[in-house]
């Protein structure tokens, strides 16, 4: 028998409105209402969800409501950012906590595992493969 699917975007995703855990949220509640969050928590029962919710200033029930009403998450964001009251400021800086809250609750493994998949490994190991591969060309064929 096939295993529940459902996984949510990313907590730093800002794919909606973009704030950090805006579009994981939008998952959750959409995924709550049709009934298949599977072990995922959703609204009050989430320090997340309560904490991205808190900062909007707008409850889990409408939130949920909205978000399935609102099935596209270009016009979601639009909506929240109506309804939410938040500087562009205030939206940054509550990025910036969400990221260092994240990567301070991932174990460091865990976030090493993630980056690798994510590509950054294998970018930052070209540049420093190019990096040397310039310093060995300069060290042997320039006086």
């Amino acid at each position: 028998m096939k295993q529940n699917a459902f996984r949510p975007r990313d907590l730093l995703s800002k794919e909606v409105a973009g704030i950090c855990g805006v579009a994981r949220l939008t998952d959750k509640a959409r995924a709550a209402h049709a009934g298949n969050i599977g072990s995922y928590k959703y609204g009050a029962d989430s320090d997340q969800d309560t904490a991205i919710l808190s900062f909007l200033g707008i409850s889990a029930e409408a939130f949920q409501e909205t978000a399935v009403r609102i099935n596209n998450d270009v016009k979601l964001g639009a909506w929240i950012l109506d309804n939410c009251s938040r500087s562009s400021e205030e939206i940054s800086k509550f990025n910036r906590k969400m990221k260092t809250w994240w990567q301070s609750k991932m174990p460091q493994d865990e976030f090493s595992k993630r980056r690798r998949k994510l590509g950054y490994e294998k970018e930052n190991r070209r540049l420093y493969w190019f990096d040397r591969r310039k310093w060995l060309w300069n060290k042997l064929f320039r006086p």
